[in-house]
């Protein structure tokens, strides 16, 4: 549906982009992981023509996005922060758009529904709170109905009731038939988000892949009562890689034990399991 072309952009003697290339899929969750400063927010604002120059191309079903806004209407945009009218309500934001984009006060309350907001639609924005606003936000971008939504960092600030929040609601618009495109540098939010992925470092794809492709079968996370106590009980046993802890978390891997044993053999050594999954070998690609 969508091809991005060796996209480069270049600031003063900075390289944001250098021949960034991927596709992303109609129907797809597609997100841009990558630390501050890797090009995403670049690459976003290219998408929604706040950069006007840039070397590359991209196509949407073949057609060329370059000297023309033919898009835009097909197209919805949150980039960084989303601002309105404090002293206004919800509802009086939202029909100021409406009138720009020649849409119904229906769909107004209907967007107001998607986002949880309904009840709180003639609050003044001024009373909500940054997760309400960043939803209102999203309220904004999905008002004329469109076919692919471009997110840049939508969780950022969020407290994890409102990234939960979130994902939710941008989960149910992917099940309506939506494209969506999500930056991110936070790994674990397009682990439980998204279809595909792509990763920048320093203004270069350095992963594409779709995320049932990333995961290890050999590699688990345990969370633990005694990570000190679940170590030595674990480096004595053949065929067991400790590869990483954090806190009460180690990463392991193995290529013959089942996670079923494992859980059994911490438990028998009066261990508490927490929680427990597998893991992506992703954050191998945020080490230098």
């Amino acid at each position: 549906m969508i091809e991005i072309i060796n996209i480069s952009k270049c600031f003063s003697n900075i390289n944001a982009l250098e021949n960034v290339s991927f596709s992303i899929s109609k129907g797809s969750v597609l997100g841009i992981l990558g630390p501050n400063g890797s090009g995403k927010s670049t690459l976003m604002r290219i998408f929604a023509s706040l950069i006007k120059r840039w070397e590359g191309d991209i196509l949407i079903n073949d057609k060329s996005i370059k000297d023309s806004n033919y898009y835009i209407n097909k197209f919805g945009f949150m980039i960084e922060e989303p601002a309105f009218y404090e002293f206004l309500s919800a509802y009086q934001n939202l029909k100021l758009f409406a009138r720009i984009s020649n849409v119904s006060n229906k769909r107004i309350h209907e967007c107001l529904e998607l986002v949880n907001l309904s009840s709180r639609s003639t609050s003044k924005v001024k009373e909500y709170s940054y997760g309400m606003k960043q939803r209102l936000g999203l309220a904004q971008s999905i008002l004329h109905d469109p076919d692919v939504l471009i997110l840049d960092e939508p969780n950022n600030g969020l407290d994890p009731s409102g990234i939960n929040e979130m994902t939710s609601i941008i989960q149910g618009l992917n099940s309506q038939g939506k494209t969506i495109c999500i930056s991110t540098h936070i790994l674990s939010e397009v682990e439980n988000l998204c279809t595909d992925l792509i990763i920048l470092k320093k203004g270069k794809v350095i992963f594409n892949d779709t995320i049932n492709n990333v995961y290890s079968k050999n590699s688990y996370f345990i969370d633990v009562s005694n990570i000190t106590t679940a170590i030595s009980i674990l480096e004595n046993i053949e065929d067991i890689d400790i590869l990483s802890t954090s806190g009460n978390r180690i990463r392991i891997k193995s290529k013959t034990i089942k996670i079923i044993d494992l859980l059994t053999l911490l438990s028998d050594n009066k261990l508490k399991i927490y929680s427990f999954g597998k893991v992506s070998d992703l954050y191998s690609y945020f080490n230098d």
